[in-house]
């Protein structure tokens, strides 16, 4: 286990030749496939004309990452207007613009901006079109709408375009939906993946040509190419395509079962998509580690393992009912994507993995939520900076938060029916946070106004106060007290648990209002304590939850290599509380990362003296100190706190086999990536 990975582990936040005989078929068993957008990372004003279709063109050269391409598009303006507004890579420079009578029309390329002025001005309603020859190399991050991202290559070793980077001229804000036509000539031997219907590849001397036709309104724009196994599993009723880069074709059987499951449950949560079939396509780990289209699943190479990552592999899935099939209609809306997608997964873990794993999820979901929750609310999405931590919180992780809230507050029925009346009202369109606000109210039938202004329309969150009494009354024990909160426009139903002797806990819903609400529960036997939302039903922030964001904040800047910064953030828990086992340990690995071992040393030890929370921190930190004693020469050490390691009996993220291989070599600063 890497050292960046036990960094994430207390947050937890996706080619091979193809066969001749396959590759002119795995085209046609595409013919299912469409595509999907992502937020925009520029901000704009409201779109002054909408583009219906795209007929894109292109060429990819891999030896050299060269991209030529040609994009025919398609626009209907909503005012009358003389200048075109896109976005396009900034590595890709555009040659010529023509108009709809093939005369060239000048335009100015600044960024990723491209603004193309009209010799002649379009009336509002008046169908027209552009063509935009475009050429540039994609073998780097440079010129990418998200800096050191990169979300476009061309390379030899297989190729990712993906829509959000704007590899083809995009109208900001990239929430509108619309058709394409996609043509991609490649270099024989390779397969191209891509949405739509497919017509028969052409060859052409050394190339290939591919071409897919959809006319769903939807985001097309994304394609992958490169040399693939192509393998076919089915079950559940689904059919699963997987591409897979060589060494990688053991993964097809349990990536493709565990897929169709996926699609099966999420079809009975949410409604049948169009179509049951799905491609996986695998590619390079120097990208996002995931991305969803309709019928197609981009996943990382680090996305496959062992057993399967069932989280990520839903949370991927569930995109082809939220953004491919429904998505949000305004960047202030993305909540209805990137939240509800986060949530989805949570629901198929809480079916596959139990209750235990499901809770698990929601409260590392509910810390991210919270590490930046005072930013903005969620209706100001629009503001954030996709792909930063800021987002992630507010957006996906707060976003999935609500839906959580939701779903307590409606009930399961009515919450599974208002996502059923949504895919059923809202296929192939996009949807406001007031259109999703009224199909809940709805399905519930319940006026939800209150809900959605405290949880979406708002920041802060809630922090539980309660005092009680215990009276004797006959036969049995009541229980009279009072919960507080300092939210004013606070209205949430809250559990209460009163907990007796030698009887099971009593749970009681309380309609809160308001900042204060009494209760009042009988017991028939004593009652030991009372415990407010027991089962995390609410975002909310007590004492050990705010020390859990505090670190979540150090563990973030470590992700962002802000060393310095992070041991600010660590100390100040350790400041708060001495004897906090996780603070101490995330120390000692910058200490360590760092080569200060004394330090280290120290933090480790005062890790292991400490609550010892997570219980994986002890292992871990008899393992780090047995390195920081090989590291520094003194064998003997070091196998003593291997030998410690090993009778932890806790093989959390392979320790104990890690224990075992220094015992046999010692460590070295080769031995394992601490980065």
């Amino acid at each position: 286990m890497t050292l960046a990975a036990l960094f994430r582990r207390s947050t937890g936040t996706l080619r091979q030749r193809t066969l001749n005989a396959c590759r002119p078929k795995a085209v046609f068993l595409l013919a299912f496939l469409f595509l999907c957008g992502f937020p925009s990372v520029l901000a704009a004003d409201p779109a002054q004309f909408v583009v219906t279709k795209y007929n894109l063109t292109v060429q990819l050269f891999p030896t050299t990452h060269i991209l030529d391409g040609t994009a025919k598009v398609d626009f209907v303006p909503q005012t009358s207007i003389s200048q075109l507004n896109f976005e396009l890579n900034s590595a890709l420079r555009v040659q010529k613009v023509v108009d709809s009578t093939g005369a060239s029309v000048p335009f100015q390329q600044n960024g990723l901006s491209l603004q193309v002025s009209l010799s002649n001005p379009v009336t509002q309603g008046q169908a027209s079109s552009i063509t935009v020859s475009y050429k540039g190399g994609l073998g780097t991050a440079e010129g990418s709408p998200v800096e050191g991202l990169k979300l476009s290559y061309v390379g030899p070793e297989g190729s990712y375009l993906l829509y959000p980077g704007r590899w083809f001229p995009v109208v900001s804000p990239g929430y509108q939906r619309f058709t394409a036509a996609l043509h991609v000539t490649v270099p024989t031997g390779e397969t191209v993946i891509a949405s739509g219907a497919p017509l028969p590849p052409v060859n052409q001397g050394e190339n290939t040509t591919y071409s897919f036709q959809f006319d769903q309104s939807s985001f097309p724009g994304t394609f992958y190419a490169g040399e693939y196994s192509m393998q076919h599993e089915s079950a559940f009723g689904a059919n699963v395509y997987l591409f897979l880069k060589k060494g990688h074709e053991n993964y097809a059987a349990d990536y493709g079962a565990t897929a169709a499951k996926i699609l099966s449950f999420f079809s009975s949560k949410f409604g049948s998509l169009p179509n049951g079939n799905l491609a996986i396509v695998e590619i390079a780990n120097d990208t996002v580690g995931g991305y969803s289209s309709p019928g197609i699943v981009a996943l990382a190479s680090r996305g496959f393992s062992e057993p399967v990552n069932e989280q990520l592999l839903a949370h991927e899935i569930s995109r082809q009912w939220w953004r491919c099939y429904v998505s949000p209609a305004t960047p202030d809306d993305a909540f209805l994507d990137d939240g509800i997608s986060l949530y989805s997964a949570a629901l198929y873990i809480q079916q596959s993995q139990g209750e235990t794993a499901f809770e698990n999820l929601m409260h590392s979901t509910a810390i991210g939520a919270l590490t930046h929750e005072e930013t903005a609310p969620i209706s100001q999405a629009g503001s954030l900076q996709p792909f930063t931590p800021q987002y992630e919180s507010i957006v996906a992780q707060k976003g999935a938060m609500v839906f959580h809230m939701l779903r307590w507050v409606i009930g399961d029925a009515a919450f599974t029916k208002t996502l059923q009346d949504v895919v059923q009202q809202y296929a192939w369109k996009s949807i406001t946070t007031l259109e999703f606000e009224k199909a809940a109210e709805q399905a519930s039938n319940d006026k939800l106004t209150y809900f959605f202004a405290q949880w979406v329309s708002s920041t802060g969150v809630p922090q539980f106060k309660d005092s009680w009494a215990i009276y004797r009354v006959g036969n049995h024990y009541q229980v009279v007290g009072k919960i507080q909160q300092d939210l004013d426009i606070f209205r949430m139903p809250v559990e209460v648990r009163v907990n007796s002797e030698g009887r099971r806990p009593i749970n009681e819903r309380v309609e809160m209002v308001g900042t204060t609400a009494d209760f009042t529960v009988n017991t028939v036997t004593r009652p030991t304590h009372v415990e407010i939302d027991p089962g995390s039903h609410i975002l909310k922030m007590t004492d050990k939850i705010r020390t859990e964001v505090e670190i979540a904040r150090g563990d973030q800047l470590v992700a962002e290599q802000a060393y310095l910064e992070a041991v600010k953030q660590y100390q100040k828990v350790v400041e708060q509380n001495r004897n906090d086992s996780l603070a101490h340990f995330r120390l000692g690995q910058i200490y360590f990362r760092l080569h200060n071992y004394n330090a280290a040393a120290e933090e480790m030890r005062s890790a292991l003296d400490g609550n010892l929370q997570p219980k994986w921190i002890e292992v871990w930190a008899h393992l780090i100190l047995g390195e920081i004693f090989d590291a520094t020469g003194q064998r003997d050490r070091a196998l003593n706190e291997y030998q410690r390691a090993l009778q932890t009996k806790d093989n959390t993220q392979g320790a104990m086999d890690l224990a075992e291989q220094y015992i046999k070599k010692p460590y070295s600063d080769q031995s394992r990536s601490i980065g």
